[in-house]
């Protein structure tokens, strides 16, 4: 007879069947995660341009007001003023619990703006955005440069599309701004 509480001698035996299957099952995944980490290199570049309904000083004021970027961005949480690092402009994003600092290390207004997200964690890199009168509009480039050392990051990250953070941030700029946004080839 089977104590009250345990499982039923059919469902043991199940569980000894299953459980190494599964446990196997996710070694192999985390094995093949792994070697795509081996494979793909450390760092990647994506650039995404589009044109903005707006005027560059508009796009500029937007893209420089880090203290409302929680405001638009849904991918970021919080932001942070911190010290000058250099003479330099820094900030403190919160990524839904993935923290990052990121260095101004080039603003010239209204047409370019570089700033260096610091290692400390898995990724670090810059994004650059490139600004250009277009009509009465703006051509806005987008270059996200980024490395990732670790190699079962990078390889989570062989099955994710580099461009798409870029892409989103653009169209949430643009719903910002209130305004369309076309994709440029």
């Amino acid at each position: 007879m089977t104590p009250p509480g345990s499982p039923s001698p059919r469902v043991r035996p199940r569980l000894t069947k299953w459980l190494p299957r599964i446990g196997g099952a996710v070694a192999a995944l985390i094995m093949l995660v792994l070697v795509c980490g081996l494979i793909v290199p450390e760092s990647h570049e994506a650039v995404v341009t589009v044109r903005l309904g707006s005027s560059p000083g508009a796009v500029w004021a937007v893209i420089t007001d880090h203290a409302s970027l929680p405001d638009w961005n849904a991918e970021v949480t919080a932001t942070e003023r911190m010290p000058d690092r250099n003479g330099r402009e820094t900030w403190r994003e919160d990524y839904g619990g993935f923290p990052a600092t990121v260095v101004t290390t080039v603003s010239e207004p209204p047409t370019r703006l570089v700033r260096e997200i610091l290692p400390e964690g898995s990724f670090y890199g810059s994004w650059t955005w490139e600004l250009a009168a277009d009509g009465d509009g703006t051509r806005l480039t987008i270059t996200e440069r980024g490395t990732v050392e670790n190699p079962f990051f990078r390889g989570l990250m062989a099955f994710h599309d580099n461009s798409k953070t870029a892409r989103d941030y653009a169209a949430a700029l643009a719903r910002r701004l209130g305004t369309t946004l076309t994709p440029v080839p």
